[in-house]
Parts: C-alpha cells; sequence; structure tokens
C-alpha cells in the first residue's frame, strides 16, 4: 500500500478541522514524523542519504538509496497499525474503530468504555444522561470534539455523551494527560475526539437495519461519491428503544419483604435521529450536521413505577452546526483557517408538575455559538517541528419559559472566549530516538487570561521498548451553567474561581511477538492534583449550587494490550484509581463520587470460526468496582460484571448478519445501593437495563 494510502487510512481529526494528512519531514540525519491532522493529503518529501529508521513516535521503513534521490511515495512504507496511536499525541492515546464493530448496535458510552482511565458515568440508564470522567476527573473536565465541533457548550455542566451518534464515524481517539496543541483549551481530565468517515469518489454505499430486546431499533444509509472537484459523504441515523424492562423493587423498604413487587422501569424511552453531510477536495472542507434527541425523563424507582404512575416529562433537543476549513501551504508553513456556527434548541415539558412540583412545566434553552480558529505547522532547522492554533467563541443563551417567569431568571447570557498554544517537537540526538516535545497555552474567558503548560518526553531503547513520561498545568474556567445556574433548581454563583491543577504520569510499552502473536503492551502510571474543583452541592431541599470545594489528589496505573494471530484477537484494558478527597474539613481523605478504584474490558474475537471464512465470533466481558454515590462514603453502588456475546456472518460478500446478546446472565437490575456501616441494601434509584438481545443486517453496495 501506498504511503499516501496507509496514511487516509489512519487520519486523525483534531480540535480544529477534520481533514486528514501525515507530512513527513526529512532532513539528512533528523527526520520529524509529525500529524497535521486538519490538512488534505499533502506530503513533503526531501532528500535522504541514509536508511536510518525514522522515528518521532513513528517508525518508518524506507529503501537505502546509494546517493541523495528524492523518493516517490510509493517507497515510503509503513504499518497503519503501529503508527494508529504514536502519530496522535506524545502522550497517552487509546484509539476505538467503531467501523469494526458495526452491528452490533453499540453506543459511544458503550464503546468508550473499553478506554482504561475512563469511567461513564450513566445517571439514569442506556439512552439517559451519561457522562465521562477521564483520570478522575469531572465530567465537565473533559472536552469532546466531533469533527473538530466543540461539543462542550457554556449552557451545560457536561457533555451527553448518550446524544451523539457514531455510526457514521471513522475513528474515536482518547487523549489522556497531555493534550496536543491541536486541542483548543487546556482540559484537565482528557480529550474525546470523534472522526466521522472521510468522503471518497468510489460511488459506494451502505445499509444497516438492526433490531433487539426493548424495542431497540437502528437504521443507517451512508452514500459517498464524487462531487465537482471534490468528494461527498452522506449519512443518516436512526436509533430508537422503549426501554421498558422488568425488575425487582424492594419499594425502598428491605424489612418489608410483603410490600416488594415486579415493576417495569416506565417512561423511559429514547429516539435519536441525525443526519451528516461533508465535502472534501484538496484545500477545502465544507461539513453540516443535525441531530434531534428526543427522550423521556425517568423517575426513581420507588413508588413512581407503578401502573398508575404519571407519565412525567419529555426533553427534546435539536442540534445542527455548520463548518468551512481551507488549508493553505505557503513555502514550509502549512496553515489552516476554520470558521463554524452551531445552534442548539433543548425543550423540556413535564405537564404533570411531577418532577419539579414547582411549576416548572415548560422551558426552552437555545444556544448560539460561533467560532473561528487558525492552525498551523512549521518545520525550524533540522530538529524542530513548531505547531500552533488560536481559536475564539462567542456563545449566547437564551433561556425561556416558567423558570424566568417564576424565578426571575435571566433570559439572556453571553460568553467570549479564546485560546492560543504553541507546541515544538525537538529531536534530540543523532540516533532519532529521544524526543522532547514542550506545550504553552493562554485561556481566556470573560477578559481573563490564564496561562498554563508541559512537556512530553519520548525514549525509544530499541524495536521492542519505548516509555515516555509528560507533565502539565492545567486549568478550567467556570461555564455559564456554572455560573448562573438554571433559574430554577441551581442557583447563580457568579463568585467561581477558576480550576487549576499539574498532571503528571510516566508509562512503558513494550512491541514484539508473544505466544506467536503479534503483540502491544502499555503500563501507565499517573497522578494529578486538582485545586478549587468545582463540585455540584444541595444547599436545601428545594436548591443547589455549584462552589469550588477545595483539593483532590488522584493516581492510578492503567494497563493495556493486545494480542494478534491469524485468526485470534485479543484486546483488554484495566484500571486502577485512588481519587481522594484532601480539602480541609469533614470529607478530608475521603473517596471522591463516581470513580470507582477498579475497572477492566476484555475483548475476545475469532475468525474463520468452525473453518468457515463467512462465520467469525466475539465476546466481551466488563466490570466495574463497588463505586461511591455520595461525598460522604455513606452509599456505595454495587459493583457489576457483564458478559456478551456475537457473531457475525457474511452471507456473501456485500451482505452480512450479526447477532449478539449484551449482559448474558442479566446482572444489570440486580445492582444495589449499598450502606457503608450501616442500613440494608436498596434496590438502584435508576435500575440499570439488563440481557439485551440484537439482531443487524449490513448491506454495502
Amino acid at each position: 500500500m501506498a504511503a499516501a494510502d496507509r496514511r487516509n487510512n489512519l487520519y486523525a481529526g483534531d480540535g480544529v478541522t477534520t481533514s486528514p494528512a501525515y507530512i513527513l519531514y526529512i532532513y539528512g540525519g533528523h527526520h520529524l514524523a509529525r500529524q497535521n491532522a486538519c490538512y488534505p493529503p499533502v506530503y513533503t518529501f526531501v532528500y535522504i542519504t541514509n536508511s536510518t529508521p525514522l522515528t518521532c513516535n513513528l517508525i518508518v521503513s524506507a529503501e537505502a538509496a546509494d546517493a541523495p534521490v528524492k523518493l516517490p511515495e510509493e517507497k515510503i512504507t509503513a504499518d497503519a497499525e503501529e503508527e494508529d496511536k504514536l502519530l496522535l499525541s506524545p502522550g497517552t492515546v487509546t484509539v476505538i474503530k467503531p467501523q469494526e464493530m458495526k452491528g452490533e448496535q453499540k453506543n459511544l458510552p458503550e464503546l468508550l468504555k473499553q478506554v482504561p482511565g475512563l469511567h461513564i458515568i450513566e445517571l439514569k440508564g442506556r439512552g439517559a444522561y451519561t457522562t465521562a470522567s477521564v483520570r478522575g476527573s469531572t465530567a465537565s473536565q473533559v472536552a469532546v470534539y466531533v469533527d473538530g465541533v466543540l461539543m462542550n457548550l457554556g449552557s451545560e455542566s457536561a457533555v451527553d455523551l448518550s446524544t451523539i451518534p457514531v455510526e457514521n464515524v471513522e475513528r474515536i481517539e482518547v487523549y489522556r494527560g497531555y493534550i496536543p496543541a491541536r486541542f483548543g483549551g487546556a482540559s484537565l481530565g482528557g480529550v474525546i475526539n470523534i472522526i466521522t468517515k472521510k468522503p471518497d469518489g468510489k460511488g459506494e454505499g451502505s445499509l444497516l437495519l438492526g433490531t433487539g430486546s426493548y424495542g431497540k431499533f437502528r437504521a443507517n444509509a451512508t452514500y459517498s461519491t464524487k462531487l465537482g472537484d471534490g468528494n461527498i459523504f452522506v449519512g443518516l441515523t436512526r436509533d430508537q428503544a422503549n426501554g421498558e424492562f422488568t425488575y425487582h423493587n424492594d419499594n425502598n423498604t428491605p424489612y418489608t419483604p410483603w410490600d416488594d413487587y415486579d415493576a417495569k422501569r416506565k417512561n423511559n424511552s429514547y429516539q435519536n435521529t441525525d443526519a451528516l453531510v461533508k465535502w472534501q477536495n484538496d484545500n477545502w472542507t465544507l461539513e453540516g450536521a443535525w441531530k434531534r434527541n428526543d427522550r423521556n425523563l425517568p423517575y426513581g424507582a420507588p413508588g413512581a413505577d407503578k401502573p398508575w404512575s404519571a407519565q412525567g416529562a419529555t426533553q427534546l433537543t435539536d442540534q445542527w452546526n455548520i463548518a468551512a476549513n481551507h488549508r493553505r501551504k505557503i513555502g514550509d508553513l502549512d496553515l489552516g483557517v476554520r470558521m463554524e456556527y452551531l445552534h442548539q434548541s433543548k425543550k423540556y415539558d413535564d405537564p404533570e408538575d411531577t418532577i419539579g412540583k414547582y411549576g416548572q412545566l415548560h422551558n426552552k434553552y437555545e444556544t448560539d455559538r460561533y467560532g473561528i480558529a487558525v492552525d498551523g505547522s512549521l518545520p525550524v532547522g533540522d530538529s524542530h517541528l513548531v505547531e500552533f492554533l488560536w481559536n475564539y467563541y462567542d456563545e449566547t443563551l437564551h433561556t425561556k419559559g416558567d423558570v424566568i417567569s417564576d424565578f426571575n431568571g435571566i433570559e439572556k447570557h453571553n460568553r467570549y472566549a479564546w485560546n492560543g498554544q504553541i507546541q515544538d517537537t525537538i529531536s534530540i540526538g543523532e540516533k532519532d530516538n529521544l524526543w522532547l516535545t514542550p506545550i504553552i497555552r493562554w485561556n481566556s474567558a470573560d477578559g481573563r487570561t490564564e496561562f498554563s503548560g508541559g512537556a512530553a518526553l519520548n525514549y525509544k531503547f530499541d524495536d521492542h521498548w519505548s516509555a515516555k513520561a509528560t507533565y502539565g498545568s492545567y486549568n478550567r474556567a467556570p461555564n455559564m451553567y456554572e455560573l448562573y445556574g438554571d433559574g430554577a433548581f441551581v442557583v447563580p454563583n457568579t463568585g467561581l474561581e477558576w480550576e487549576d491543577g499539574t498532571q503528571w504520569d510516566v508509562g512503558v510499552t513494550w512491541k514484539g511477538e508473544m505466544l506467536k502473536a503479534k503483540s502491544e503492551v502499555t503500563l501507565t502510571y499517573f497522578g494529578s492534583h486538582v485545586n478549587n474543583l468545582i463540585e455540584y452541592f444541595v444547599i436545601n431541599p428545594r436548591y443547589g449550587r455549584y462552589d469550588n470545594v477545595g483539593n483532590v489528589h488522584i493516581q492510578g496505573l492503567e494497563l493495556e494490550g493486545s494480542l494478534k494471530w491469524d485468526d485470534w484477537e485479543i484486546y483488554g484494558s484495566a484500571t486502577w484509581m485512588d481519587a481522594i478527597n484532601k480539602t480541609p474539613g469533614f470529607k478530608y481523605d475521603m473517596r471522591v463520587p463516581n470513580r470507582p478504584e477498579y475497572e477492566g474490558f476484555l475483548r475476545v474475537a475469532r475468525n474463520n470460526l468452525l473453518k468457515s471464512k463467512r462465520l467469525s465470533a466475539f465476546a466481551e466481558a466488563r466490570y466495574v468496582g463497588n463505586n461511591f454515590y455520595d461525598q460522604l462514603q455513606e452509599v456505595k453502588q454495587d459493583d457489576l460484571l457483564t458478559i456478551g456475546f456475537g457473531l457475525r456472518y457474511s452471507v456473501r460478500k456485500d451482505l452480512k448478519l450479526v447477532v449478539g446478546v449484551d449482559d448474558i446472565f442479566d446482572k444489570g437490575p440486580e445492582v444495589l445501593f449499598l450502606a457503608e456501616g450501616y442500613g440494608p441494601d436498596r434496590t438502584m434509584w435508576y435500575p440499570l437495563q439488563g440481557r439485551t438481545f440484537y439482531a443487524s443486517l449490513i448491506w454495502t453496495f
């Protein structure tokens, strides 16, 4: 495969743009191989006089030359699987390819559960509000990008991952610790970067139809072809479920078993629809996306799941965005400009006034955000590659409805923010096996500017062993939701301070052959100290607000590894994490809620099952340890181990059938709240969905 093809297969989106590119700079004995992810496929090759391996988090092999010769693209070869993670960041990154699991009907939170160091917080089950914590961070400290569009809005506490579609996604990158310069801002927790499929001119498409338990239905249609002097991609998806399942309810009175009953989870449905259009040529990328999330808001289990219980509230969210990116090469400088606009409308209706019981029946929140970004990269001398980014956001929130009329709320909020950063990748020594990557950031919001920075050091010992170490400082401005509340239940606190903190990690990677399999194993020890942590507190039975609560110290271990044979493939990850509140007072040395101490994931796939090239099988196991639910360590959520299994069958070359079951042993509904030190175990306030069957048919044309 030619270098361009291999690099196109590896394209990575970024916080600025969506187009793929890898630019390989070769200067005598110094080799800089770096990614400029937002640039269309243009490569710069200069003369090489030896066959020294090219290394900068990347290994490239080339034919030796007796004299200076300009190498054609087809002579530069690379192993895409090896390049993946190392190209993307000098720190820690995990890459997920949803297309390899197409038909398994996984949503974004389920895909992310395999990433070490990342914890999915599911407050009300599948399809409900879901967020992520990275290495013990709050959900607000995790930045989420989709094709360069920042999903974090100032009008929300965090990104709801359940609303982000994945059927049209090519790859998902999860960055932890060191955050590269191509992502605006300084995310204390990490970055989840989602890249949709690239347009091509082959005139090909696909159609997926799926069904499953609890009224599951999923459909996806895609098509890509040439249009004008570029290529266009179109994708449409529908995903829905009624969410009703049976579980045992102790009626919140575990000492009186005679009032227990088998209940059905009600008011738990969702319907998600999305569309994506992307056009791209050598210099331009134009993209438009729309999604609608229509969900019911489920009530707590005890007493609210009887046949005569109220039907309850609904939430309808519409979001659409457009973006245009232009790239231009000026000498050695690769320069890009990106412009974008995002609009979101979130409508809340509770006609029976059953959730708030204070008259908040109908409310609407509308957000408009404009953004512009300039980024680029420039080789300096023989051993430096400088990358830079500057972006600006203008966001406005309009609030309408009962929360304003009944509580004298503020109808309009504005936020102006910009970020600037410079990163330098430096080759040290003649063997190109030691790399230093420093970064400096400027983050500004509402007229206040803060500085942060960091550095990464990578060393390649030999063909099997490599090591890395990173250190950095980070900060985050409180968003509009935290500062001004929602007009009803969250009251304003305009005195909130910026969060800040430091992070570090050290890791070692081994690549080679183990048990006759192509193998890779990475072990990383990480830590962070967070100051002025912003958390939500209930201040009385009626209201809550966000406050700076003090300090949190976090440390942990991440283990990630894979084994690949001709017919077998095994991937596993595990996390140990210790997140402790170090704020002086009565919560000192207590564990921080929603940060379980242990998590693990294992996936095993078998091709050519029963000696049939058409049949393959896969199995997954997920484990989440006991998890404190409250700040005082009085209530723990039970641990949970789920196991799933599936089969994939090629009916013919263009038609595949995928069938499977998640949580075979139906453990989800058995998860309980555990009273720490006293009291009985109780039914989960929001029971989890259990055993789920599914089937999908995929037609490519």
